[in-house]
């Protein structure tokens, strides 16, 4: 251990670093007694009845129904007297999106040769495959050789790579759908899929490869008919897709029939389920390229272009030192809308909950007669359902300096399942300063525990990643989710107001209040972490 030097000889710099390792997640909870009494259920219940209801219309983007959303929260925001940030002093941060639907004119062949002539079979759309819209900005064509590359993973803590000996640059990729099964070794056992298996995943690994498009063929071992599986998406695929206007190239997704595959793959020798069986069997990847075999797709996409809003509403810090920090409180405010045959998706859960608690956080923070030291940047965004666009816009291009924003707290989902208990995410991936504010902030919420049981980046759901905080989360910036879990009515129009437990959603705004007030007031903001997360366990009471 080296020997301390005399209190005389520290510089400031030196005495600053030793203080900072002081840090502890206490603040007066008393300065706040009135914002937590102006927290109530009838509140709640009164902006979740709206924002819930046919007026709203689901508040899908892009439709009437989300600018009725929106004007109820900017004229809230303008009831507690929020800044307005944007340059027109409005509260509504406006974006373009492009707005693209499939056609039915898309194609997918084979072609090699046979017999000294060209050879080229035809697919039919909807039977032997279907195209996801997922980020696809407009109409394409193209044509490259294939690589089979087993079941498109790489992960170095398995010592597994389909990558790693093949060149995918401007190739078309053909994969497995799911993750393999090595039961005679300690990794991808098949008890349960690991956050590998997601195709999300798999798409932004071949785009990183530099795959031109990924072709995704049903797992053989998979009892679900090809038909089946398509009857599943059919809904969504016929649905619009969203994205934000970008110069990124976009990797076209394509859900195969084995019969397809077994078709692309026959130059191998082998079928598809032959390949899968030697792969497992080997405990290793057999990725190929397929020689003088190429594919070629023609993507037909309509497009148009969008006017979506976020609502944001600033309310500044007091203190002359921290004052320019800011504590975000996020939650986006959109559902899935109303269909042609005039459906309502209400969204009560989704997320009318995250926004009513929003509006309640703000208005205990406005009404409080003692002042923050950091600001308050309350957030409603829109665009989640369309894959996290209005807060990936935000970040992209915000109304406070991300360098000066220390924390996100997301509320999404939260008035449903265990009354007395809310999931806990992300809380400690980025700082361990945050996690510890809000498991003190959570001793002064009676009858309400945390539960970690998805607070890790392993959860085959990966719920991490499917909320506005993640956008926040890859720039650096500490957040935290809360989150209650998923439910029969999750995307459904049976997402209605009469079956919220607003008792629950009063504790976990409380928590949420206190959190953001807790970091707010801190001597420090939250440091980021230097080394591995911590182990959590599953629940814990405090």
């Amino acid at each position: 251990m080296k020997r301390l030097l005399s209190f005389t000889l520290l510089s400031p710099l030196l005495i600053l670093a030793q203080a900072e390792v002081y840090f502890s997640p206490v603040f007066d909870v008393s300065e706040v007694s009135e914002g937590i009494t102006s927290i109530s259920r009838s509140d709640l219940q009164a902006h979740l009845t709206f924002l819930a209801s046919d007026a709203a219309e689901g508040r899908g983007t892009g439709q009437h129904g989300l600018q009725v959303a929106a004007e109820y929260i900017a004229s809230y925001f303008l009831r507690l007297g929020l800044t307005p940030l944007d340059r027109d002093r409005s509260f509504f941060q406006r974006y373009e999106l492009l707005k693209t639907k499939l056609t039915e004119n898309n194609t997918l062949s084979l072609l090699y040769e046979e017999s000294e002539s060209q050879v080229r079979e035809n697919f039919q759309f909807r039977e032997d495959y279907f195209i996801s819209p997922w980020g696809l900005t407009g109409s394409m064509e193209l044509q490259a050789p294939v690589v089979f590359a087993g079941y498109g993973i790489d992960s170095p803590e398995y010592k597994y790579n389909d990558y790693a000996q093949i060149d995918v640059q401007h190739k078309i990729v053909l994969i497995i759908d799911g993750e393999p099964e090595f039961s005679d070794q300690d990794r991808f056992k098949g008890e349960k899929d690991t956050h590998f298996a997601d195709v999300r995943e798999k798409v932004a690994l071949a785009k990183k490869q530099g795959a031109s498009a990924l072709l995704v063929v049903s797992n053989p071992k998979s009892s679900a008919l090809f038909s089946k599986k398509f009857k599943r998406w059919e809904r969504w695929l016929k649905q619009e897709s969203m994205s934000l206007p970008t110069s990124d190239r976009p990797l076209p997704l394509l859900m195969i029939s084995t019969r397809t595959a077994d078709r692309i793959l026959f130059g191998t020798g082998k079928t598809l389920e032959e390949l899968q069986i030697e792969l497992e069997s080997e405990g290793k990847t057999n990725a190929q390229i397929l020689a003088s075999r190429y594919v070629r797709i023609a993507v037909d996409i309509e497009k148009k272009a969008i006017t979506a809003q976020n609502v944001a509403g600033y309310f500044p810090g007091s203190d002359p030192e921290v004052g320019h920090e800011t504590v975000v409180i996020s939650a986006h405010y959109d559902h899935m809308g109303k269909n042609e045959e005039g459906t309502i998706w209400p969204g009560a859960d989704d997320n009318g909950t995250g926004t009513s608690i929003l509006l309640e956080i703000a208005e205990a923070v406005a009404l409080n007669p003692n002042l923050p030291k950091r600001g308050f940047l309350f957030l409603a965004v829109s665009g989640e359902e369309k894959g996290l666009l209005g807060s990936k816009y935000y970040t992209s291009r915000p109304l406070l300096p991300l360098a000066n924003t220390i924390t996100d707290l997301n509320i999404d989902m939260v008035g449903r399942n265990a009354p007395d208990s809310i999931y806990i995410i992300g809380s400690n991936m980025i700082s361990e300063d945050l996690h510890e504010i809000n498991k003190y902030a959570s001793t002064k919420v009676q009858d309400l525990s945390l539960n970690y049981r998805y607070n890790t980046l392993d959860d085959p759901n990966r719920f991490y990643y499917r909320s506005d905080h993640y956008n926040f989360a890859q720039r650096g910036i500490p957040i935290i989710f809360y989150f209650a879990g998923t439910h029969e009515d999750y995307h459904k129009p049976t997402d209605t107001v009469d079956k919220i437990n607003f008792n629950k959603m009063e504790k976990v705004a409380q928590l949420v209040f206190l959190t953001g007030w807790g970091v707010a007031q801190n001597e420090m903001r939250p440091r980021k972490n230097a080394g591995q997360y911590p182990q959590l366990p599953d629940k814990i009471k405090l």
